[in-house]
């Protein structure tokens, strides 16, 4: 008889969320990559790292939720509970603003580079039911961001005047292209996520708080925000609606989580 059974503890180790980040960039290609929120040493950090740790118990699948958490051996962990018992606990539950982000904003990011298609990125949008995605550089910190809205701008745009990009035919392509000197080909311009993004990206720590982060949407007039870690790489996303919803349940309403809703 195993005297794993015997231990009390495994039954009350606080799970971590598990955050995950897909990139998608100017070849299609999707690049994943996962980080969890460690308060140990009070930052994100990759779960490589996380399942190398002495602390490290095991990762846990939530069916319900479809999400996955790292399980942390260590009471000062703090807890990440499961989605649908942080719903049932934030029925009633007191307004405080001082509420961490992690709580509420979206882990799993869709994220774009600024040489991403606008194929890709409508592709994206018809695949996913969110409103903006964030525009990455090389070392996954947000330059910009691309809403639906720019999106569908752009689209129409370009099926009312499309536009051309000159190229020249050297010559040696000539003789392959069967060209006579002085023809020229013309090729429709590429349009990508850097030319239809917003270039401004206002983003928030993982540590700040639902107040900050409503405070600053207001103010700044945008409806999503980026959430990064120290190094600056993202790796969540609020929005206004995250704050709505969460406004809502600790107001004594029943609203289902986001990936419940049609």
């Amino acid at each position: 008889m195993s005297t794993h059974g015997t231990s009390h503890k495994p039954q009350h180790l606080p799970r971590l969320p598990i955050r995950s980040r897909r990139v998608v960039n100017g070849n299609g290609e999707e690049l994943v990559s996962t980080s969890v929120y460690c308060p140990i040493v009070e930052k994100s950090v990759a779960v490589a790292e996380c399942e190398a740790c002495a602390r490290f118990h095991a990762l846990h699948f939530d069916a319900e939720t479809r999400t996955t958490a790292v399980t942390c051996a260590c009471d000062d962990a703090a807890p990440g509970p499961a989605e649908e018992a942080a719903l049932r606990d934030a029925i009633g539950g007191a307004l405080d603003p001082q509420t961490p982000l992690a709580g509420i904003m979206t882990t799993t990011v869709v994220c774009v580079r600024p040489d991403t298609s606008l194929d890709d990125v409508l592709t994206l949008f018809d695949r996913h039911a969110f409103g903006g995605m964030p525009v990455l550089d090389d070392a996954g910190r947000a330059i910009g961001i691309i809403s639906r809205a720019d999106v569908l701008r752009a689209h129409r745009e370009r099926g009312d005047t499309e536009e051309m990009r000159h190229v020249s035919a050297r010559p040696n392509e000539r003789d392959r292209l069967d060209l006579e000197p002085g023809i020229h080909v013309y090729e429709p311009a590429q349009i990508t996520a850097g030319d239809m993004m917003s270039p401004v990206a206002f983003s928030l720590h993982e540590s700040s708080n639902i107040g900050q982060a409503a405070a600053l949407m207001a103010f700044e007039a945008v409806h999503r925000l980026p959430v990064v870690a120290d190094a600056g790489e993202v790796v969540g996303i609020v929005s206004a609606l995250d704050v709505l919803r969460w406004f809502g349940q600790r107001s004594g309403y029943l609203i289902p989580p986001a990936h419940k809703r049609g």
